[in-house]
């Protein structure tokens, strides 16, 4: 019971510190998709995510499951096409073990991420704007390459 009193603390403190927080608008106006536009050149921005999976069960062999994905990110215009974001990755989790009847808690530092986004052309101008993506992750013993090709249109007031 001791650890569920923990979590629900630290939960309480997460939420407390959350509501502090003023809120900004930022410029991104799809959540989970991106554009091919960049940031100009000398622009900062500081971020926060915080991803929360849970809803696996006693079915599964993990009663209770909570994984909190938290990234802190750095995005900088290095120029008016190239826009480049260090991201700090990190995780914790927990869970009961059905079958054992042991509770695991982890906390662990997941990497570095570093994104790259270079706009090849600006929708604004174009006809199609497209823009190019690449971004490695270094983790320990692991390492992994993202790329994309982003293609964006505007029609009138409409992306």
């Amino acid at each position: 019971m001791k650890l569920e009193n923990q979590r629900k603390a630290w939960l309480s403190i997460l939420a407390g510190a959350a509501s502090l927080q003023t809120a900004a608008a930022t410029e991104r106006i799809f959540t989970y998709s991106y554009e091919p536009e960049t940031m100009p050149q000398g622009a900062m921005e500081f971020e926060q995510w915080v991803t929360l999976r849970t809803q696996r069960t006693k079915a599964v062999g993990q009663q209770n499951f909570n994984r909190w994905e938290l990234r802190e990110e750095f995005e900088y215009g290095v120029t008016d096409n190239y826009t480049v974001s260090l991201y700090l990755n990190s995780a914790a989790e927990s869970f009961r073990d059905s079958a054992a009847g042991t509770d695991h808690s982890s906390f662990h530092f997941d990497g570095i991420s570093l994104e790259n986004r270079l706009l090849v052309l600006n929708p604004a101008e174009h006809k199609v704007g497209l823009g190019l993506y690449f971004e490695p992750r270094f983790a320990g013993d692991e390492a992994e390459v993202e790329q994309k090709i982003i293609v964006g249109h505007r029609h009138g007031n409409w992306k």
